[in-house]
C-alpha cells in the first residue's frame, strides 16, 4: 500500500529528528552525553519509526514518547563509578573478636557488615555515594586473596545498572569500599536499591542499600 507524504509533513518528521539529536550531541557535560543523550537519542528514534508505522506526523510523538521512556534505561546503563576508594579499617584481630572467631578457616571467607548509600534523598543530576564495609578472613598460611567488590543498581525488581567491578588483593581484617554515581538527568522519581557484593573464590556476600530520587 503506498502513501502520500506531503511536504509539511516531511519537514515536520525532519525537524522531530534534528530536534532530539541536535540536542543530544550539542550539550558538552558528560552526565547530559551518558543519560540524557540516552533519553532524546530514545526520543528522535521513537519519532522517526511512529512515523513510518503510522503514515502520518502524529505517530512521530507518540512514538517520541516509547522512545524516551527506551531512552531512560540507556541513560542508566551508562552510568560508572566515580571516585572509588578503599582501606583497611580493622585488622584481622579486631574482625575475630567482632565476629566471634576462634578456629583458623580453611579457605578464604568474606563477609559483608554493611552496605550503605548516601545521601537517603536525592534529585536527578545529583550524586549517591556507596559504601561496603566487608571482612576479609584469610587461612593461616596466606598473606592476602584476591577480592571482587561489586554493586548493582535496580528499580522495582529490574536491574538498570551492573556497575564495574573492582578487583584487588586484600589481607585479612575489615575493609571499606566507596564510590560515586552520578543520577542521570531523566532518572525517575522513587526508592532504588544498591546491592553490594563482594567475593573472593567460592565465598561471597551480599547486602541491600536504599536511595530515593525525588523531583
Amino acid at each position: 500500500m503506498s502513501r502520500t507524504l506531503d511536504r509539511n509533513t516531511i519537514i515536520a518528521v525532519a525537524l522531530c529528528a534534528t530536534f532530539f539529536t541536535g540536542c543530544a550531541t550539542q550539550q558538552g557535560n558528560d552526565q547530559l552525553k551518558g543519560a540524557g543523550a540516552g533519553l532524546l537519542g530514545g526520543a528522535a528514534l521513537g519519532c522517526l519509526t511512529g512515523f513510518i508505522a503510522s503514515g502520518h506526523a502524529s505517530g512521530c510523538a507518540t512514538g517520541a514518547a516509547i522512545g524516551a521512556a527506551t531512552g531512560a534505561v540507556v541513560g542508566w546503563g551508562a552510568v560508572r563509578l566515580s571516585q572509588y576508594q578503599a582501606e583497611q579499617v580493622r585488622s584481622a584481630q579486631d574482625d575475630q573478636r567482632l565476629y566471634g572467631l576462634s578456629k583458623p578457616v580453611d579457605s578464604t571467607q568474606v563477609k559483608i557488615r554493611k552496605g550503605t548509600a548516601t545521601p537517603n534523598t536525592v534529585r536527578p543530576g545529583e550524586t549517591v555515594r556507596v559504601a561496603t564495609d566487608y571482612s576479609v578472613i584469610l587461612p593461616q598460611n596466606m598473606q592476602s586473596a584476591p577480592v571482587s567488590e561489586g554493586w548493582t543498581l535496580k528499580k522495582d525488581g529490574k536491574v538498570l545498572a551492573d556497575l564495574p567491578q573492582q578487583n584487588n588483593q586484600r589481607t585479612s581484617g575489615g575493609w571499606s569500599a566507596d564510590a560515586s554515581i552520578p543520577i542521570p538527568t531523566n532518572a525517575q522519581p522513587g526508592t532504588y536499591v544498591i546491592e553490594h557484593k563482594v567475593q573472593a573464590g567460592t565465598s561471597y556476600d551480599t547486602d541491600d542499600s536504599f536511595f530515593i530520587v525525588s523531583r
